[in-house]
């Protein structure tokens, strides 16, 4: 088994796409995780593509001044949200919101994965936590 943490990060598919990401040099790459995550609909969601979503959110999270806390070392990413520019899209927030309640609704491999874990309420947690940190600044 790989690497496996209730952090956004900490799981092989997000860490692997984190670290793409940081290289890319891209924010596309944090609208491509999203959309893909929400043009699931219905459909049953892959917990690879779901873990890339929730990082998306997160890094959307950061890019917005609302880092949470991080099993991993986060010096690059901290490095790359600096060297992005960015418009105040609110739309950006929203989808992310979107896409971790998407991923926390059925049919989700990664939320069914996660219920059989002992560290599920934890996983639960981080995620609430990630989408209040999401909310649009009234």
């Amino acid at each position: 088994m790989g690497a496996w943490d209730t952090t956004p990060f900490a799981n092989d598919a997000a860490s692997d796409w984190l670290t793409e990401l940081v290289e890319s040099g891209s924010i596309a790459m944090v609208d491509e995780a999203m959309d893909a995550v929400l043009a699931c609909g219905d459909d049953f969601l892959e917990a690879s593509m779901a873990e890339e979503g929730i990082a998306a959110a997160e890094v959307t999270a950061w890019l917005y001044g609302r880092p949470g806390k991080s099993a991993e070392d986060t010096e690059a990413l901290e490095d790359w949200v600096d060297d992005q520019e960015i418009d105040d899209d609110e739309g950006r927030l929203r989808r992310a919101r979107k896409t971790v309640d998407r991923v926390f609704n059925e049919p989700s491999e990664l939320k069914e994965t996660w219920e059989e874990a002992e560290d599920y309420e934890d996983w639960r947690k981080s995620l609430a936590d990630l989408k209040d940190r999401l909310k649009e600044v009234e």
